[in-house]
């Protein structure tokens, strides 16, 4: 991957997980709205609570992205690099984590009390969870070639 690929890369990530927040939040308002039961009311929270916390971490992501490069780092490879290294091993983590979300959705489902609300939070947490473990492994192997100088193969 070229250096000027990887950090149109790096800035895209927080900027669809951003979209991916926006749409959460917008979702969990309508469901809310238009549908008072308690299995509902459990998925609309867990979209909302869920596309917050995802907005923060994206709206962090884009601010640290501005701050590396104004620092000037896209023109360092070196720089490029080590942001690429430790962006994939991040986006990997957080693939791991995204498979414990999932599970705790399993157990939300099959475990204690098939409640209407239980099963919202359950269907809830592996919406969000799924689409992360997702979006967070396709760009962790997206991130996987090392940066190299344009022009190069």
């Amino acid at each position: 991957m070229t250096n000027e690929a990887f950090w149109r890369r790096h800035r895209a990530i927080p900027v669809q997980l951003l979209g991916w927040a926006t749409a959460s939040l917008a979702l969990a308002a309508g469901l809310a709205v238009r549908d008072p039961s308690p299995f509902a009311s459990a998925v609309a929270l867990q979209f909302a609570v869920w596309g917050a916390i995802d907005a923060a971490i994206a709206v962090a992501g884009l601010r640290g992205h501005g701050a590396k490069v104004a620092a000037g780092a896209p023109a360092s490879l070196d720089a490029s690099e080590a942001e690429r290294r430790r962006t994939h091993r991040l986006l990997w983590i957080n693939a791991g984590l995204d498979v414990g979300y999932l599970a705790v959705a399993a157990a939300l489902a099959t475990v204690g009390d098939p409640s209407a609300a239980r099963l919202g939070h359950a269907l809830g947490v592996a919406v969000q969870g799924g689409f992360l473990w997702v979006f967070d492994a396709v760009h962790a192997v997206r991130l996987a070639a090392p940066v190299r100088p344009a022009g190069r193969a």
